[in-house]
This record gives structure tokens, sequence and C-alpha cells, in this order.
């Protein structure tokens, strides 16, 4: 799949100040909150992030960015807004909706922010791919995006967060993994479980199913079966708990 990043130029209410292009294209590319400065007289928007020390940072770079963002007046400015408590933070970007069809015109959206990621099937037309970048398709892709369903993958199966008996049967497969496994790590496994029970991070019902799910194979098939090097026997024993509603 080919893979273009477009910037709608369109924010939602929400955002405190409207932004130039240029701080719109700084912020698709963040992971950490973000706030913004103005330059009145140059009319531009600073990006600005902390580092892990707590330190301003601007994140004015590349040909598009603008030097003015690291003049001293501007990093002033900022650190005085920062220390007043005046400077207002924003979370990172979120694209956590989906429309469209990965064969096709594909499109991951920040509903809030109103941004766009556009990825197109490497079978498009040249015709076709223009429609897919166009602004009213671009429009389209944010008003009808759902939510991107949560999915957790590994050893071939998959669980999402609207499947509860998959993501049970595998936090029972993680548990009985022997804590002298060649294939997965202690480090793995922890991560493994991690995900499956952050499948449900609003659903404590769920998330507790997982858990028990995950302490039985760990209190009852971990480091019980030397033989059973390939876990057979302790998948089957539970896919046969889960499917007599055991866990």
């Amino acid at each position: 799949m080919k893979k273009y990043l477009i910037v709608l130029s369109f924010f939602v209410a929400t955002q405190a100040i409207a932004l130039t292009e240029t701080a719109k294209t700084q912020i698709m590319y963040l992971d950490s909150p973000y706030a913004i400065t103005n330059l009145a007289e140059f009319d531009i928007d600073c990006v600005w992030t902390k580092d892990e020390k707590g330190n301003l940072q601007s994140e004015a770079s590349g040909p598009i960015a603008s030097g003015v963002c690291w003049n001293s007046k501007s990093v002033d400015q900022a650190r005085k807004m920062d220390e007043e408590g005046s400077l207002a933070w924003y979370p990172p970007p979120s694209f956590d909706h989906e429309y469209g069809n990965k064969a096709g015109c594909y499109y991951k959206v920040d509903k809030q922010l109103g941004l766009v990621h556009v990825l197109l099937g490497d079978n498009l037309t040249g015709p076709e791919e223009n429609e897919c970048r166009e602004p009213s398709s671009m429009q389209k892709a944010i008003n009808l995006a759902t939510k991107t369903k949560k999915e957790v993958k590994f050893g071939g199966y998959i669980a999402t967060e609207d499947n509860i008996l998959g993501a049970v049967t595998l936090a029972c497969y993680t548990g009985s993994l022997n804590s002298k496994s060649l294939t997965v790590s202690e480090q793995e496994r922890a991560s493994r479980y991690k995900a499956l029970t952050g499948l449900y991070e609003h659903d404590g019902e769920k998330v507790n199913r997982v858990k028990r799910a995950f302490i039985f194979a760990e209190n009852n098939l971990r480091d019980r079966y030397p033989l059973d090097t390939r876990g057979n026997y302790r998948v089957a024993i539970c896919d046969q708990m889960v499917l007599k509603g055991k866990l």
C-alpha cells in the first residue's frame, strides 16, 4: 500500500486557536503533549513540546518550518508563558478513526483535530489517487470515519475488543507459557498480557476475565508439563476451558 501524508486544513472548535499549515504539519507527527505560541508580528505559530527533563523545545524543523521559532525572543516568550502557567497544552494527535477501503482510498483520522492520513491502494490509477486526495474526499472521511477497533496479534492469533472469548483464550495461552520458553521471553510474555488487558481498559469486567484466564494458566499449566514442549496440550486445555465457559 502506498502511504501519503495529507493534512486537511480543518480544525474543529475544540482547538483554541486557528493554526497555520506549518504548525499542523508539525503536530501530525507528535506523540507527546504540545503547546502553541503565536508571533503576532510575523503571524507565525510555533509548536512546543518538552524533553525528558521538562525543558521546552521547538518543533520547528525541516524545510517548511520557520527559523523564527528558534529566535531568543520566541523562546523567551514561550518560557515566560510556561512559568506563568498560561501556556495551554494539548494531547498529541490520535488517529483512532478510519474510513474507506485499504485496497483503494483509506483514511486514518483524528476527528477532534480534523487531521487525515491518506493511504492509497497499490493498484489505483493516477486520476483515482488524485480523487482520494481531494479536500472534499478527506472532509467526507472526517465526517464518516468510525472508531478503529483495537486488536492484538501474536502467534498467528488475533484478539479484538469485540471478541472477549478470543482475548480470554489468548490470555490463557500466554499464562501457560513456561518460564524457560525458548520462543517467548518473559518480557514478551508480559507485553502480550498488557496488550490483552489494554483491549478493555474501560471495561473492568472484561479486564478481570482476561486476568483470571491468565492467572489460571499461570497457576495450573505453566511449568507443569515438561513433555509438552510445543504447548499443544496446554493450548487444548485452554480451548476446552473457554468452550465450557469456565474462564
